[in-house]
């Protein structure tokens, strides 16, 4: 197959190396050299050229670039991560226009994320790094950026889907932290380590040492903790 017979795409971003040779072996991309964020026109034109657009979560694909799409060569939003609430799906569907995402990709990266920021709060490494950069490191001493042991203590979590597992896996197994969540639905599939499933957002502020959010961001999620929960947790809560 000649590159003139394969699917176009158009991807918004540069990707690694391997996964471009990779993609340019079963397609023929255009890709956006710069590595710039482009506007609106910029993706709409794109979309309408090729056969399919590659997106970045960054990248907000509005009614106008789907439209735009469908009414040239444009038939696939193929989507560079796993959230789509940046994708207009509604007028996707409307216009007969796939979006097709990566689920599960970046679950352990997200996990790691979560306990680095966890144990930067509770061992103030920022405060260190940050310290010692700018040369105000003089020597050790027993109380100087004393933290907190996350042995023992509870973290809460909300949204108990792959990401929140994986966090809960890490934080019960590799640091021996006690693990309550809430989520929507009845979570069965957490035998490898101990977690308690409460009833609701507000018992798990109240119960957690650190609180960790790994729900979608969508309406019913918008301002899920706050001033009222915020007041509910303990007064040395993370």
């Amino acid at each position: 197959m000649t590159q003139s017979d394969k699917p176009s795409i158009f991807v918004t971003r540069r990707w690694p190396a391997d996964a471009e040779a990779a993609l340019s072996h079963y397609f023929a991309p255009t890709f956006n050299m710069a590595d710039t964020p482009l506007t609106a026109a910029e993706m709409a034109a794109g979309f309408a050229s090729h056969d399919a657009i590659a997106p970045t979560v960054s990248d907000r694909i509005g009614a106008d670039i789907i439209t735009a799409g469908a009414a040239g060569k444009g038939r696939l939003i193929a989507n560079f991560g796993v959230g789509t609430n940046h994708i207009d799906l509604g007028a996707a569907a409307a216009a007969g226009i796939a979006v097709s995402n990566t689920p599960g990709v970046l679950t352990d990266a997200t996990a790691d994320l979560a306990m680095t920021l966890i144990l930067m709060l509770s061992r103030r490494a920022g405060e260190g790094e940050r310290e010692l950069r700018a040369g105000d490191w003089h020597g050790w001493r027993p109380t100087h950026l004393m933290g907190r042991s996350l042995q023992g203590k509870t973290l809460g979590i909300v949204g108990m889907g792959r990401i929140g597992k994986a966090v809960a896996q890490r934080a019960a197994l590799g640091f021996g932290m006690e693990i309550v969540f809430y989520n929507r639905s009845r979570v069965d599939d957490i035998s490898a380590y101990p977690a308690r499933q409460l009833d609701d957002v507000e018992s798990v502020c109240q119960m957690a040492d650190c609180l960790s959010l790994h729900c979608a961001a969508s309406a019913d999620t918008f301002h899920i903790l706050n001033a009222d929960r915020l007041a509910m947790m303990k007064p040395d809560a993370y």
